[in-house]
């Protein structure tokens, strides 16, 4: 059966609706983000850097970095020369080693985060008017390097493997990853969360915020700040978080939490049954009359896209397929696939009507949308090609054939589908030392 689709609420009744921001517009504002001197000077690692003219300018080496193809170094070069750039020359893998060691990591997480900023300067969708996020992490395998292993960590039998700890807010709603992060093992899910409630209260757009947490993130310190930040929150609990809230039968309920050397905090708490018979039971800060046990039912299992964007991220745009075996290319790998995951929903919502037209009056069973795979060979070369269009009228161009593949090939959403947990995280899918030739 076709999925629900939600009804959003306007950010502002008083305002006239936003439009979502367009792709060709978004292309333009981080062109200029990329070219700009701000940008040059807070991004080289040292004043000297990209100070003579090379065969890949700083411009260029940020976009081809940017793009999504996951061959081998060389063979991304010969090819950016020869069909992206156009242009009659030639660079070593050495050399782009070289060049990208100039580069800052946190060139690429500003980057990320002012597309984030661009984003949400267009309509976006809303939940009884809070924009709804979701945190939650996940284990990020590594390439085999002693550098890695020892900055990062490791898991296995041994603890020989190395990887690092993943962490997204992400809007459930409109498809857009707020702040990532990614950092050694031994920093908790739970820091990492807080770092993106930082993040989040440093928005521009920051307006009435929900975020959803999954068992394992609730404490008395993290639920204190939540409301000390003014963001609300729907978490689950694990039996024995709270002996008073063990205690309550399934239903409605209110409850203070008690620590001392703090005020007490009233929190809202719901009891039920789920469909497995297993009991279920959240907590909010949340106490609108009109919203009752089956609304927030309905709204803890919205977090569930957070779940199939790590299996996009990881599956699709294959974020652990790392170009590099530093710890800097690390951290700018991981940004850029973020940046990437972003620019692709921009790109999807302008496909996404012309997939409802073309799908009109069929009749079928479920939901259309873009086919992620499909996008990705779409947006390889493509998308960088649009970006080094000066030409504003050739730009449109260049994005107009985009946005007409992703049209091509849509997928049906079908509802109450699951992905399992790899159950061995350890079992490489990439091999560093043996990437495609195309």
């Amino acid at each position: 059966m076709k999925k629900k689709r939600i009804v959003a609420d306007p950010q502002n009744k008083d305002m006239p609706p936003r439009m979502r921001i367009g792709f060709t517009e978004f292309i333009g504002k981080m062109v200029d983000k990329i070219k700009s001197s701000e940008f040059l000077n807070d991004s080289r690692v040292r004043p000297q850097d990209f100070t003579r003219s090379r065969k890949m300018s700083f411009p260029k080496l940020v976009l081809f970095m940017l793009n999504v193809a996951k061959a081998s170094i060389q063979t991304r070069l010969d090819d950016f020369f020869e069909n992206v750039a156009e242009e009659d020359v030639s660079m070593t893998q050495q050399s782009f080693s070289e060049a990208r060691e100039k580069i800052r990591y946190a060139a690429f997480q500003e980057m990320f985060a002012y597309g984030v900023k661009v984003i949400y300067e267009g309509h976006y969708d809303t939940w009884n008017g809070y924009r709804l996020s979701a945190t939650d992490g996940s284990k990020v395998q590594l390439p085999d390097d002693l550098e890695l292993l020892r900055f990062f960590g490791g898991m296995g039998p041994d603890k020989s493997a190395p990887t690092a700890q993943g962490s997204m807010l992400y809007d459930v709603l409109n498809n857009v990853i707020i702040d990532a992060r990614i950092a050694p093992l031994r920093i908790g899910e739970r820091t990492l969360a807080n770092r993106h409630i930082r993040v989040l209260c440093n928005c521009s757009s920051f307006c009435k915020e929900c975020i959803i947490y999954d068992r394992g993130y609730a404490s008395f310190e993290f639920i204190e700040n939540h409301i000390e930040r003014g963001i609300s929150f729907v978490m689950r609990v694990k039996r024995g978080f709270n002996k008073a809230i063990d205690r309550l039968g399934k239903g409605d309920h209110e409850v203070f939490l008690k620590k001392h050397g703090h005020e007490d905090i009233r929190v809202r708490v719901l009891k039920f049954d789920l469909p497995s018979g297993e009991a279920e039971t959240l907590i909010t800060d949340i106490t609108d009359e009109g919203l009752g046990i089956e609304d927030f039912k309905e709204l803890y299992f919205m977090r569930w896209p957070v779940e199939t964007k790590y299996d996009a991220i990881k599956n699709k745009l294959q974020v652990e397929n790392f170009s590099g075996r530093t710890v800097k290319a690390i951290f700018q790998d991981f940004f850029i696939t973020m940046y990437l995951a972003n620019a692709m929903t921009v790109a999807s919502w302008e496909a996404q009507p012309v997939i409802d037209e073309q799908r009109s009056g069929k009749n079928n069973k479920y939901d259309y949308h873009v086919n992620a795979n499909y996008a990705i060979g779409v947006f390889k070369d493509r998308f960088i090609r649009a970006m080094l269009v000066d030409n504003p009228r050739k730009r449109a161009r260049e994005v107009k054939r985009i946005l007409h593949l992703l049209t091509k090939n849509p997928v049906p959403t079908r509802p109450d589908r699951s992905i399992p947990r790899n159950k061995s995280p350890r079992k490489a899918k990439f091999r560093h030392n043996s990437k495609s030739s195309c």
